[in-house]
């Protein structure tokens, strides 16, 4: 037996602005896609939210804090959770549009089918691990090389390298430096006993240049670890070269590690600009 259709289209109607408070519901996904924009520097999540917040006719604004996967996924987890809490409502809407004119429900339900299946693929986009971000932006890779801009005792700039490397505990950077630096007699340079350190990347490490795009060959994974254990083990045997910041500084053991070959594209910028 049918149901009548109802000539009233009020409970239905209020459905659907019930519908539409939950979406906007204690502003939840605003709180939510912002959580998610202070805590990354990948540029695709950052685009995924404000696709959400123009959606929604939402501003979004945010300031950058620092990179927080936890936090990141706990947002995300919040955008599921809300998502459902709006699907039941309108699943009640789904249970009871049979009863009441279409002239009334379909252009609405036209709108709410697109908002509702497009902001669904929008939070299952943003339920991925973020990809590792510098400060600037730009995505780090395995053997990356990256730098750390620092100043020497005469407050000049120069770029501390290092060389991005992949464990079972995450993006590690190894790089090489000197402690206590001793001049030796009738030497202008001084030099020092150098040192292999890994430490956890940290988007203070920005984007320098990627080896194996510049030079595949020589460059592969395969080949930076055996050129940096064979280092570490000269080091052990005392048989490694003494840090020395004209002719083997952080930037010459860093791309001799990744390309064979020991340069510090620092140093020939200095001569050449002399």
């Amino acid at each position: 037996m049918s149901i009548p259709i109802s000539s009233n289209p009020s409970k239905i109607l209020r459905l659907f602005a019930d519908l539409q408070d939950r979406l906007y519901e204690h502003h939840t996904v605003k709180n939510a896609i912002t959580q998610i924009c202070n805590h990354t520097k990948d540029q695709n999540i950052i685009k995924t939210c404000q696709t959400i917040a123009d959606i929604l006719d939402i501003e979004l604004n945010f300031n950058f804090n620092n990179v927080h996967t936890a936090v990141h996924f706990q947002a995300v987890q919040q955008l599921h959770n809300h998502q459902n809490h709006v699907i039941n409502k309108y699943q009640e809407i789904q249970n009871n549009i049979n009863n009441y004119n279409p002239k009334w429900t379909a252009p609405l339900l036209e709108i709410i089918d697109t908002q509702i299946a497009r902001l669904s693929q929008l939070i299952i986009l943003l339920d991925r691990e973020p990809d590792i971000c510098d400060n600037k932006g730009n995505i780090i890779r395995p053997n990356d090389l990256v730098i750390y801009p620092c100043k020497d005792e005469n407050d000049r700039d120069y770029e501390h390298y290092g060389i991005v490397r992949a464990t079972a505990n995450g993006y590690r950077v190894a790089h090489f430096f000197t402690g206590k630096t001793v001049k030796p007699e009738g030497k202008i340079v001084s030099v020092g006993i150098g040192y292999i350190h890994f430490a956890h990347y940290s988007p203070e490490w920005l984007f320098k240049e990627r080896p194996e795009q510049e030079n595949p060959q020589n460059a592969s994974d395969l080949q930076t670890e055996m050129r940096i254990q064979a280092s570490r083990e000269k080091i052990l045997n005392s048989q490694d070269p003494l840090w020395n910041l004209l002719n083997y500084n952080c930037e010459h053991w860093a791309r001799e590690m990744v390309y064979g070959e020991a340069k510090s594209t620092q140093i020939l910028d200095r001569r050449n600009n002399k």
